[in-house]
């Protein structure tokens, strides 16, 4: 049976949410519907019975004595819902407060009360001119109080002269953040490999953007920030002056801006080092670190199974497992409930590995079930450098194929599509040679360290510089 969606969304409210929605309810101002009550507190209080149940007890409470209709259940979920939907915009609405002076403002004009109206739009407009926080809705805020003092002045006298500068001026403001919001999620989709249809104005708008006029306002120099560090990578400089805007101002972030902020600077660092950046290691890790304790990486407290995965590859890369296996037992609850053995497994492979207890790493790996493609690839990678560091080469030639045909077949691999083919091309010139001349050896070291789109870069240079010591002469593979 399906839940039905009001009873869904009710669950999906945190407990102090829950608790202003009952009281909500039973508020004669917003629910007059006095069976729709007793059935929401049969609901609250039951909602953990079977849902046949549940649905049978809600309608007894609703219509004692009557015969069970479907129908007028539904229209019981139907009206819970419409409440639902009041009570989560007054409940957020309730906190702006500009949003209230505005409203009051359009009363006080609409009913014409001129002392009141004038004093306080000079005073609104005042605190405005002097919020120094970051905070791009207050771009839409002046612009909207300058409409609601040009409606007053042309009632008051048509023929009053306005400027219509700071109205104008402002609603740009306000429209250029949103669109500078929007270009960064479209460089973002591109950089894994989406295709999205670009502006054809964008160019215009960046270009404007970069005028010292705009770049005055923190709210558009950050975006443009964000946007440059994605387009010109080489440009670290940007990147430090980014980071240090979002210390500057992340107080005043909300979850939404301090979330796509910070996951365009960590998204940064990873890509940094997965061209073997080492000077990015820390940075990055303290990066994780921050925005799991500011939740700007958390859905709702859960950790993705992808950034869990990150902070452990990248604590072992730093080669310190001590502090691998802390935060992998630290953060395993944040993890989302059904991705999170798979995942420790996976990592706790990874450290098995690094420790040299190659049978029970490769147990671990062999006996999970990776529904991320990306981490798939990373455990197949896992198996290839076990295979070829105990000499299970036939091994490691049959894991080599099967992980081609996976790249082949994912569609969602993006930009990392070539970093792990060329890992392959590495894998298999590695499996195929057993001994190597000192010129040749220094040109492939040479080549792993300057390839900028290549995985796992400090095992093979490990690897290669071993070749002439511990695999002169054996025997190929035969394929």
């Amino acid at each position: 049976m399906k839940t039905p969606w009001a009873l869904d969304l009710y669950n999906s409210l945190s407990t102090k949410q829950k608790n202003r929605f009952n009281a909500f309810v039973e508020s004669p101002y917003f629910n007059t519907n006095v069976r729709l009550t007793n059935g929401f507190r049969h609901m609250v209080l039951h909602q953990h019975q079977e849902l046949s149940s549940l649905k049978v007890g809600i309608y007894q409470e609703m219509f004692p004595a009557v015969e069970y209709s479907d129908v007028r259940l539904r229209l019981f979920f139907s009206e819970l819902l419409e409440l639902l939907k009041t009570f989560l915009w007054v409940d957020r609405q309730q906190h702006n407060t500009s949003d209230k002076t505005l409203c009051l403002l359009r009363h006080l004009r609409r009913t014409q009360r001129i002392d009141y109206f004038e004093r306080l739009a000079s005073n609104f407009k005042m605190e405005l001119k002097k919020n120094i926080r970051w905070d791009p809705s207050k771009f839409l805020h002046v612009h909207q109080l300058e409409m609601e003092i040009l409606s007053y002045e042309s009632f008051k006298n048509r023929f009053t002269h306005f400027d219509f500068k700071d109205c104008t001026d402002y609603l740009e403001i306000a429209t250029f953040i949103q669109r500078l919001r929007i270009h960064l999620e479209q460089l973002s989709q591109e950089a894994i490999g989406r295709p999205v249809q670009k502006d054809v104005l964008i160019d215009q708008w960046l270009s404007l953007a970069s005028k010292e006029e705009w770049m005055q306002y923190p709210e558009i120099k950050v975006y443009r920030l964000a946007i440059s560090i994605i387009q010109q990578p080489e440009q670290e400089q940007i990147f430090a002056e980014f980071l240090k805007l979002l210390q500057q101002y992340e107080s005043d972030f909300d979850f939404e801006y301090g979330r796509e902020l910070y996951v365009t600077a960590l998204n940064y660092g990873i890509r940094k080092i997965n061209q073997n950046r080492t000077d990015f290691f820390r940075v990055t890790l303290d990066l994780f670190q921050h925005c799991i304790e500011r939740s700007w990486i958390l859905d709702y407290g859960i950790m993705s199974s992808l950034t869990f995965k990150n902070i452990i590859v990248l604590c072992i890369r730093m080669q310190d497992l001590e502090l691998a296996e802390v935060l992998l037992e630290r953060y395993k609850p944040l993890v989302d409930q059904k991705d999170r053995n798979m995942i420790y497994q996976f990592c706790l492979a990874k450290i098995k590995k690094e420790r040299g207890e190659h049978d029970q790493a490769l147990y671990l790996l062999n006996t999970s079930f990776f529904k991320d493609p990306l981490i798939e690839l990373n455990a197949r990678v896992e198996m290839i450098k076990i295979y070829y560091e105990n000499d299970e080469l036939e091994w490691m030639n049959n894991q080599l194929s099967a992980t081609r045909n996976l790249i082949k077949r994912s569609k969602k691999l993006g930009y990392h599509r070539e970093y792990y083919i060329n890992f392959l091309a590495m894998a298999q010139w590695l499996m195929s040679t057993f001994s190597i001349e000192a010129s040749t050896l220094e040109k492939k070291q040479r080549e792993i360290q300057e390839d900028k789109k290549l995985i796992e870069k400090s095992w093979l240079y490990q690897m290669v510089s071993r070749l002439p010591l511990q695999r002169r002469g054996k025997m190929a593979v035969k394929r």
